[in-house]
């Protein structure tokens, strides 16, 4: 079987490469922008791949003919698509919509596995918050999807369209909802941004809202999540930690007695007070759940930065 990941120049498809390479498996990473820091030198193996430029897309998906895609290329980031929500769409939408009109074209019946987010939910986390007594019930793949951003709207349009195509097409899917997801080689998250400046001793630490609450899945576990969900079809399952704290917490656990300053302009216009995955599925499914500690998580984001 042959794969195919876009988006292997970010932390998460970086990650996927190499646990599929440890597999033995034979896959083709591209990417486009890479967001890894520009001393990570493992984009030197991957091939690029600008998902908005289908017939470029269309000639590598014919010369690959890949049996697996893995599509992980996207804007990803919440507090960027509100100040450039087009650029968002169209690299989220479009994008996967010309990877499955290529598949379409081609006669490729691959497996479509799309990383979407867990910011597809949105004002449904509001409400799980507001409800005390479902603090052990957040959300599951069932629940009504109610964006609170640009970005959280395009994943949800993104699942839509995978859906779309395996109705007209014989191409199967697994829409994947990735909770909160950090570890070695992240950037621009809070976890590996914090871990950043302890390290490079930037002090005082600005901060954003320190008062939500958030589950972290370690990337290791989830693309372990990710390659089993080769093994599914046609289903919408979370990715995610059944463990939450708030970002006060995992601050602490970071930056210890460091001091720090609350910045406001890095508040978001709307920020849910909490996101936590209910994984009952994938424990179901995939006999999957997380196996690393956020502890480990720190101590070896920490170490990587020291390392760079």
């Amino acid at each position: 079987m042959v794969r195919l990941i876009t988006g292997a120049g970010g932390m998460m498809g970086s990650h996927l490469y190499e646990a599929l390479k440890d597999l033995n498996c034979d896959v083709l990473p591209t990417f486009f922008k890479s967001t890894l820091d520009p001393r990570d030198t493992i984009t030197q193996e991957m091939e690029m791949l600008d998902v908005l430029d289908y017939q470029r897309v269309k000639k590598v998906l014919g010369q690959v003919k890949p049996d697996v895609i893995y599509h992980l290329a996207a804007q990803s980031r919440p507090d960027v698509s509100f100040k450039d929500p087009a650029h968002t769409i169209e690299t989220n939408v479009i994008g996967t919509t010309n990877l499955l009109q290529a598949c379409a074209e081609l006669k490729l019946k691959p497996l479509f596995i799309n990383a979407s987010s867990s910011a597809v939910y949105g004002e449904t986390m509001e409400e799980f918050d507001k409800a005390q007594e479902d603090w052990l019930m957040p959300p599951n793949e069932t629940d009504r999807c109610l964006p609170l951003s640009p970005y959280g709207t395009s994943k949800l349009a993104q699942e839509h369209i995978v859906k779309n195509f395996h109705e007209m097409y014989p191409i199967d899917y697994v829409n994947v909802r990735i909770f909160n997801c950090t570890g070695p080689r992240k950037v621009n998250d809070f976890v590996s941004d914090i871990c950043r400046r302890v390290v490079n001793e930037e002090f005082p630490l600005k901060v954003g809202n320190l008062d939500t609450v958030r589950s972290i899945v370690d990337v290791r576990d989830l693309v372990r999540g990710l390659v089993l969900c080769e093994n599914i079809k046609n289903s919408t399952i979370n990715l995610g930690s059944d463990k939450f704290y708030s970002i006060f917490e995992i601050f602490k656990k970071i930056a210890g007695i460091s001091p720090y300053e609350v910045d406001s302009s890095l508040f978001r216009p709307t920020d849910e007070p909490i996101i936590l995955g209910n994984i009952n599925k994938a424990k179901r499914v995939l006999g999957w759940e997380p196996e690393i500690s956020l502890e480990q998580t720190i101590s070896d984001t920490l170490d990587y930065w020291r390392n760079l």
